[in-house]
């Protein structure tokens, strides 16, 4: 990780601005500016379209949880390894518009641009682009371009493509195309694993256009998913109000692929209509594109217009025949709203977000800036349907296949749950409707009962090909039951815990009673081996630190709840137990398990070792190893090379520590933050942030704020070389509790909020807000104080080093000594 770069973007707190386009930028760029609603994800590239390499640019289009799978290829395969991938699927492109005048077509790589800018507006969730361009033949003319993945709409991307002639009069067209001829950049997102799909995955079902619309759908493969998509178009011009074409397309279904009884492959049909007296139009529809051409006779000084929208849907939400009519209904809905009302509710949802989720630091403009990078593209890529998930990559790109990982709930979901805790819910319900894929993987592994949620999935099935990096991760039941148990902790969201939660946090639970044993070489201690914490470079071993830690919190958090609902709703336990077969003598086997949990313990450095073999592994010498080589040890070195030296790839006991604070002194703490500092490489992006929370919990300030600033600007100045492929969310997300856990202090103990706020000297000041239980509150660090205001809400009790305060009514406050 290079962390002598310079900023990349001009530091401004509430806007990433590229001020000269540049090739070689360009793949990167592209992650930078992708705008997505937690539904549809679209990739920042021009409209324009560009013949870009695999290695410089990646046109990209995603719904959530839409995928494909492809025969995975294993040179030796053990049982229970998946034999189908799953892979996000780059779906048909429908942003591409092309810009002609008078015959000669716009491009950023011809002509001369001036006064060029692309800027995403974090505070309204709009991407735009100006400039002004001159053609190689002396035309000159401005354009301005407004792109938004609408929040109030999910399967709405709308597009604003205004252009001024300056200095001439004549014809504008624009040649607006569907590309269905599109595939995943697997070989470069993914180049580790023969992962696929490699090729061509969608086959087309339907394509045409009609008016100023066009439609297309298409199956995959293997999954035999479907997806419907279309655009409609408006052209309007300075001072013309008719702006709505005449006639438009109708929701009757256009030609059928399959009706075509004649004629090569390739064969193009051709129709064309006068719409209107503002411009007319000409549709051309082949084998896998369609284009539709939009000519407009526009004066010197005058501005034409037009407004473009795009609709995604699949067959994860509706029957296969409905596709059709759906995406006509809502595209035609769009075009009679026009994009000055999609912008306007756009930013309404932004300033609603914001006034909940905002970090403000006063006195650093650059990590405001990345602080709010992060935000926005945390909150853009969460999944709000209640049917999908996060990837670690959001909606940005191909990276990790789309994968949901443990990221979302350990990094992902506490902001969430702090913030917008109605999408944290969705999340958490999406795991839950994938139980029984859960439970089915539990009885591969052996586990008569339980349920074990995999290690990388998008359909609920496990995706991983190498199991000591993946299956063998169990500790992903107790990640997704800490993140539960959180939100239940903050929202006192009852029915969700007797619908859903309930069920969940047993059902895990009972895999940890089921995958260790007590031990007598041990002393009769609980011990669980041959598993894999979250450090990647120590798998396969006996008694994991953080493992253990949790899953006895999540044993501990189940019976809890076995409890509460033998007190409160008996018959929702009954109901439970009915249906899993569960009896409640287990949970005394549990009460057990957590007095007996075994963990590794080094007597002569007092510190907890991440496994039993930890400290007789062989101490890594750094200056061994090259250094372009360091990053990526996997790549360059065999596994048993890296698995026998005694050195961690990320945070690990660490994590798990800071977690459950309250469970160490502030001195075991500091002992093994001292130790795991000396042994950490911090070669994944989950970690530094982590470090930088638990070393403010033992006043190691400044290695708190070093963290931070590492963690703070990550991806905004691509400190991994990697932003191509999509964010690292994880890392994001983890700078709001670097924030929030760990210069504020913010922790629960007993149910109730507690801070132990601290003000880096290097800044004047830094507020944020949080919701608990339907209740907003302000914290404003300053200078030798913290002010809490409750700015929603009646009464609030929390915690501010361990001294007890309550607010009792809205609009009021404590200032508090630091």
């Amino acid at each position: 990780m290079d962390l002598n770069k310079k900023p990349i973007y001009p530091i401004e707190p509430w806007t990433i601005t590229e001020k000269e386009f540049r090739i070689e930028n360009n793949y990167r760029n592209e992650t930078t500016f992708a705008l997505s609603n937690g539904y549809i994800g679209s990739r920042g590239t021009f409209e324009e379209a560009y013949p870009f390499d695999s290695d410089t640019g990646l046109e990209g289009n995603f719904i959530n949880g839409f995928y494909e799978s492809e025969q995975i290829r294993y040179g030796e395969a053990n049982f229970g390894s998946p034999f189908l991938s799953q892979s996000l699927l780059n779906l048909p492109n429908l942003k591409e518009t092309k810009l002609f005048l008078e015959g000669e077509e716009f491009g950023m790589r011809t002509g001369k641009t001036e006064e060029y800018a692309r800027t995403l507006h974090m505070g309204e969730g709009i991407l735009t682009r100006s400039l002004i361009w001159t053609s190689p033949l002396g035309k000159r003319v401005r354009i301005e371009i407004k792109r938004l993945v609408s929040f109030a709409h999910k399967n709405i991307m709308a597009i604003q493509y205004q252009v001024t002639l300056l200095n001439f009069s004549g014809k504008v067209e624009w040649c607006s195309k569907l590309q269905a001829n599109v595939e995943n950049h697997t070989r470069k997102t993914n180049p580790i694993v023969d992962y696929g799909p490699f090729g061509r995955k969608l086959e087309p079902d339907k394509l045409y256009g009609k008016g100023n619309l066009l439609y297309y759908e298409g199956t995959t493969q293997t999954s035999k998913l479907t997806v419907g998509c279309g655009s409609i178009h408006r052209v309007t011009k300075t001072g013309d109000t008719s702006g709505v074409s005449k006639g438009k397309a109708g929701a009757k279904a256009g030609q059928h692929l399959s009706d075509r009884t004649s004629g090569d492959k390739g064969e193009v049909y051709e129709s064309s209509a006068v719409i209107g007296e503002v411009y007319k139009s000409s549709t051309v529809i082949g084998e896998l594109e369609a284009s539709l051409r939009l000519q407009a006779a526009v004066c010197e000084g005058e501005t034409v217009t037009l407004e473009k929208f795009i609709c995604y849907t699949s067959c994860l939400d509706m029957e296969t025949e409905k596709l059709e009519a759906f995406t006509l209904e809502k595209l035609h809905e769009a075009e009679k709203l026009g994009f000055a009302a999609f912008e306007e509710s756009q930013k309404a949802y932004m300033q609603q977000f914001w006034n909940r989720a905002d970090v403000k630091i006063a006195g650093d403009d650059a990590l405001q800036q990345g602080m709010r990078f992060n935000l926005f593209h945390v909150m853009q890529s969460a999944g709000r349907d209640g049917r999908t998930g996060m990837g670690a990559k959001g909606l940005s790109g191909e990276g990790y296949e789309g994968h949901y990982f443990w990221d979302t709930e350990m990094y992902v979901m506490p902001v969430l749950i702090y913030t917008e805790p109605e999408t944290a819910r969705a999340l958490l319900q999406y795991r839950y409707s994938t139980l029984d894929q859960a439970r089915a993987r539990a009885r591969i592994l052996g586990h008569e009962k339980g349920a074990l949620y995999p290690w990388r999935t998008i359909n609920g099935e496990e995706a991983s090909t190498y199991y000591p990096l993946g299956t063998a991760q169990y500790h992903i039941n107790a990640d997704i039951a800490y993140a539960l148990s959180l939100y239940l902790k903050v929202t006192g969201d009852k029915t969700f815990f007797k619908e859903m939660g309930a069920e969940m946090l047993i059902e895990t639970a009972r895999i940890w009673a089921d995958v260790g044993s007590f031990a007598e070489c041990k002393g009769g201690k609980y011990c669980i081996c041959d598993v894999t914490g979250p450090d990647e470079y120590n798998v396969l071993v006996d008694n994991n630190f953080y493992t253990n830690l949790m899953a006895k919190e999540h044993l501990r958090d189940a019976a809890e709840a076995v409890e509460y609902l033998q007190k409160e709703a008996p018959e929702c336990l009954e109901k439970i137990s009915r249906k899993i077969g569960f009896d409640t003598d287990e949970a005394a086997l549990w009460k057990k398990i957590i007095e007996n949990m075994y963990f590794p313990y080094d007597e002569k450095r007092q510190v907890y070792p991440m496994d039993d073999g930890f400290m007789m592994r062989k101490p890594w010498d750094e200056s061994k190893i090259p250094v372009e080589k360091r990053a990526w040890l996997y790549e360059n070195y065999h596994p048993l090379f890296i698995m026998r030296h005694r050195m961690s790839k990320q945070a690990d006991a660490i994590l798990g520590m800071y977690l459950h604070s309250g469970l160490f002194t502030e001195e075991e703490l500091r002992r093994n933050y001292d130790f795991y500092q000396e042994v950490t490489l911090h070669h994944s992006s989950l970690s530094t942030c982590i470090f930088g929370i638990v070393a403010c919990r033992i006043g190691y300030y400044e290695e708190a704020f070093r963290y931070f600033s590492q963690s703070a600007r990550m991806d905004l100045d691509d400190y991994h070389n990697n932003f191509y492929a999509g964010i690292h969310a994880a890392n994001m997300a983890g700078t709001w509790q670097a924030m929030v856990n760990g210069f504020a202090g913010l922790r629960l103990a007993n149910g109730i909020p507690e801070f132990s706020p601290y003000l880096p000297e290097e800044w004047e000041g830094y507020s944020f807000k949080l919701l608990f239980r339907g209740k907003l509150l302000k914290a404003e660090i300053k200078s030798g104080e913290a002010i809490f205001t409750l700015e929603e809400g009646e009464e609030i009790t929390f915690k501010v080093r361990e001294k007890v305060i309550t607010i009792k009514e809205q609009g009021g406050y404590h200032i508090e000594k630091i």
